[in-house]
């Protein structure tokens, strides 16, 4: 990976801070340090969020930090591997651990859900190599390489996001290509946790027939809305002095396949939401744009 690429969540009323590989859990003080991922993977699990993803990360390969961010509630630096989380996250807004998983917004909770995934792919792209990953992360890794060969890649966007039938074709870099995957799945994992948390609250079931027939009219609405469009910043400086970012149209929005994956894998759904999610994602996508040819 080359650049200062940065991946950005715009939640305007949240914001929070967190430490890589190590935070603080409950008083604050300099010898009342815990290891961050496994006491955040000890908190999802009593929440029963999925944690699998987590597992797969070496705790000293994520730096995590907090920050007064202003514009921002969060950001993600791969170039470094640093994490920037709003110190509205943080345990009292001091900056100093994360907060308690059980005392944040489902907002929140789906916030840094966005970010761990930004994490979790650079470390399967970027970490100690697809020999020392798991089969799942491998499965991820083949698929994401594939996604961004060609449907992130050669794609169509749009120059004015409100205008979702003016497009406009590019041939993305590398790096625009890896943050158009990175963004649009993290969007759709970050919706993900939202929307469940929204739905049933902290009861713990099993998943019925009203409830998937009732996530998947979400899902559906926000597939057809564009809420869960990826963007990029142009690697290209002249193109960013046009515009900060560029969204990608419909057609290049997230496929059938990525979403089934990343239900299965990332966020650990059960088979019947896994192929209702991807059936939804189907037939709400764009068809009215020619497929472009990666050839």
């Amino acid at each position: 990976m080359t650049g200062t690429m940065k991946y950005i969540v715009v939640f305007l009323l949240l914001g929070c801070v967190l430490d890589p590989a190590r935070f603080a859990h409950g008083a604050q003080g300099p010898d009342r340090t815990v290891d961050t991922w496994s006491s955040l993977i000890e908190q999802a699990e009593a929440l029963h969020l999925p944690t699998g993803f987590l597992k797969e990360i070496d705790p000293d390969f994520v730096t995590v930090t907090f920050e007064d961010l202003r514009t921002y509630a969060a950001e993600y630096h791969p170039e470094d591997h640093r994490m920037i989380l709003n110190l509205r996250l943080s345990f009292n807004k001091a900056g100093g651990a994360l907060m308690d998983l059980e005392r944040m917004t489902h907002h929140d909770v789906s916030l840094l859900y966005h970010e761990l995934l930004h994490a979790y792919l650079d470390y399967i792209f970027n970490g100690p190599g697809p020999g020392k990953l798991s089969p799942q992360a491998n499965r991820v890794l083949s698929f994401a390489r594939e996604q961004m060969r060609c449907h992130y890649r050669f794609v169509r966007i749009n120059p004015i996001r409100q205008r979702r039938d003016m497009t406009e074709i590019r041939f993305l870099s590398q790096e625009d290509s890896w943050e158009v995957l990175n963004e649009t799945w993290a969007v759709f994992v970050g919706w993900q946790i939202w929307t469940k948390l929204e739905q049933r609250g902290n009861g713990v079931g099993p998943w019925t027939e009203p409830l998937i027939d009732e996530w998947s009219a979400l899902l559906s609405g926000a597939s057809m809305s564009g809420e869960l469009l990826g963007y990029y910043e142009p690697d290209d400086p002249e193109e960013r002095r046009v515009a900060r970012k560029r969204f990608i149209a419909p057609s290049n929005g997230l496929t059938p396949e990525g979403a089934e994956l990343l239900l299965a894998v990332v966020l650990e759904e059960p088979e019947a939401v896994v192929n209702e999610g991807g059936l939804v994602i189907k037939t709400t996508h764009d068809t009215t744009a020619e497929a472009l040819s990666c050839d």
